[in-house]
Formats: C-alpha cells, sequence, structure tokens
C-alpha cells in the first residue's frame, strides 16, 4: 500500500509516498478520505510535543471502509467508519476499535474524516472545560480554520452567540457559513466586539491576541486555550486573572478519554448532531495523497479554511 511518511524532519517540502506492507491489525480500514491538521505540519519538522522515530506515516484522522474486523466485534467488513488514530496518511489504516466510530449516513468520506479531532476538541473546550450554557457569548480565533469552523458550529448547537474572529474578510464568510452571528476581522478584535463575551475559544496563541482575549471577558469569564498554530506561546500574569476575576483553561480533545465511554459518548451526541444538520464539516481543499506537501504548506501559508483533505 502507499503511504505518506515523514523521513527526515525537514518540513512538508521533504515528506515521500513510499510503498508498505499492507497493516497487520484486527480492525484494518481501507481509507477513503484523510484529513491533514496542524499537528502533521509540526511533525514533519520534529517540533510537536510527541516525537514519533523516523521514518513514521503521517496523519491522525481517516474515513474509509472496513476491510477486516474481529468476530463479535462492533464492526463488519463493509462499514463506513470514520478513525482516529496515527499513521492515517495511507491507502489502508489498522484501527484501534476504541477510537473507531460509524460515519454517520448523512456525511461524505471527506466530512468524516474531518469530524473527530477538530470536533471532539470543540466539545472538550466548550463542553467539557469551559462548561458553555445557553445563551452565553462566545469568540472564536482561527474562526474559518478546521478547528475554528468545528467551535462554531458546536457552540451554536449548544445555545450560544458566536463571534467569529478572523485576519481576512474572505475568512470572515467562511465563518458565517460556517454558522458564527457576527465576524470581527483583524488583530483589534476587541474595538470591533459590542461588549464582552462570556468564553474565548483559542486554537492559535500569541502573546498580544491572549492579552486583548483576557481583556475581552466578562466577569467569570474564561479563556479556553486549545492550541499555538501562531507559533509563539503566551505567557501570563496570574494577577490579571485575580484582579478581574476571570479563568484560563487548557484543553485537549483527549481529557475525554479520561472518563469511561467518554470518546464514543462524545462521538455518540456528535452524530446526533449531523442527524440534525447543526453540525456538518466544512471541507475547504481536497488533495490527492502525492500532493501531501501542498496540503500541509497550505496549512503552513495560514491559506487553509475549513479542514483539508488527502483521498489515497
Amino acid at each position: 500500500m502507499r503511504a505518506l511518511q515523514v523521513q527526515t524532519e525537514d518540513g512538508p517540502e521533504a515528506i515521500e509516498v513510499v510503498d508498505l506492507a499492507e497493516p497487520d491489525g484486527e480492525l484494518v480500514v481501507q481509507v477513503r478520505a484523510a484529513a491533514v491538521s496542524f499537528p502533521d505540519l509540526l511533525m514533519t519538522r520534529g517540533e510537536y510535543q510527541v516525537r514519533q522515530p523516523l521514518p513514521f506515516t503521517l496523519g491522525w484522522e481517516a474515513a474509509g471502509d472496513v476491510i477486516r474486523a474481529p468476530a463479535g466485534g462492533p464492526f463488519a467488513v463493509g462499514d463506513r467508519v470514520m478513525s482516529l488514530t496515527f499513521g492515517a496518511h495511507a491507502e489502508q489504516l489498522a484501527a484501534p476499535v476504541e477510537s473507531t466510530f460509524p460515519l454517520p449516513e448523512r456525511l461524505t468520506y471527506e466530512e468524516g474524516a474531518a469530524l473527530p479531532l477538530n470536533y471532539l476538541t470543540a466539545v472538550a473546550a466548550l463542553d467539557r472545560r469551559g462548561h458553555l450554557q445557553a445563551g452565553e457569548s462566545v469568540l472564536v480565533h482561527g474562526a474559518a480554520g478546521g478547528v475554528g469552523t468545528a467551535t462554531i458550529q458546536v457552540a451554536k448547537a449548544m445555545g450560544a452567540r458566536v463571534i467569529a474572529s478572523v485576519s481576512t474578510d474572505a475568512k470572515a464568510e467562511t465563518a458565517r457559513a460556517a454558522g458564527a452571528d457576527e465576524a470581527v476581522v483583524g488583530e483589534d478584535f476587541r474595538s470591533q466586539l459590542d461588549g464582552p463575551v462570556d468564553m474565548v475559544v483559542d486554537p492559535v496563541g500569541g502573546t498580544e491576541r491572549f492579552k486583548e482575549s483576557l481583556r475581552s471577558l466578562a466577569t467569570e469569564g474564561r479563556v479556553v486555550v486549545v492550541g499555538f498554530t501562531a507559533g509563539e506561546i503566551p505567557e501570563l500574569r496570574v494577577n490579571r486573572l485575580l484582579l478581574r476575576n476571570v479563568d484560563v483553561i487548557g484543553c485537549s480533545f483527549n481529557v475525554l478519554a479520561t472518563t469511561p465511554n467518554g470518546l464514543s459518548d462524545a462521538m455518540a451526541r456528535l452524530s446526533e448532531l449531523v442527524e440534525t444538520g447543526a453540525v456538518r464539516p466544512l471541507i475547504g481543499s481536497t488533495y490527492p495523497l502525492e500532493q501531501g506537501s501542498a496540503a500541509l504548506l497550505e496549512i503552513a501559508e495560514r491559506r487553509a479554511t475549513g479542514k483539508v483533505i488527502l483521498t489515497p
């Protein structure tokens, strides 16, 4: 089978499509679509928080068809599934049962590949860590990207008013298409708000953005930090939290896995939202596996909107 591998940690231009043996696992999926995410980009540079021994196959999310399944398990040959596991940028994937889920009938393979990582992150950030309540307001940074558009849709489904923070007018249109009520454009986002917000979800990072996010909060508001795509990790003077009575909360999607059935329950909830039409992943661009470098460069150059997808 073909797979997209990192042979040397010299960036997205250095990745290669190679031939590998088909995976040996109890549950094996023929990959129809695989998602490309910011952690993939970091891994090509050796900058991700978890280093893999070289060479390794990229990718965290895939959707496809089961071609091998254990007897008595939850999946059968021919089932359409989504899987969240490492090594997804390949024609076949050995998929862990505990992080593989039925693909809702309403979704294409491309949309299914775009669902697990970003939407589970959104559920973890808004519900599990941020305790969002209906009627509250949420400011979403990087709102035209994969995490941003997912957060918009989940927040709207939870009854929030959503303000999208983006860098260009074109990205503002993408965020509105995802369901944002309003959009603010540029670094001076706080001056464009009509009042303080209850929550900020930040996958971008950066010192100035972080300071302005804190200043944007209402009393007992919270900033939920989910990533640092800008490359700069902000530092915090904690007296700001004390004086303003606000919170800063860290969140990664795997917090859901710390409770029994946490991942499967969250994915079942997302599948229900798919069926009602509240959630539908926004696909920004699609590339063949051979153009994996171009897909990663779209993310690196901050041109991506919605989710970037590879089709093996």
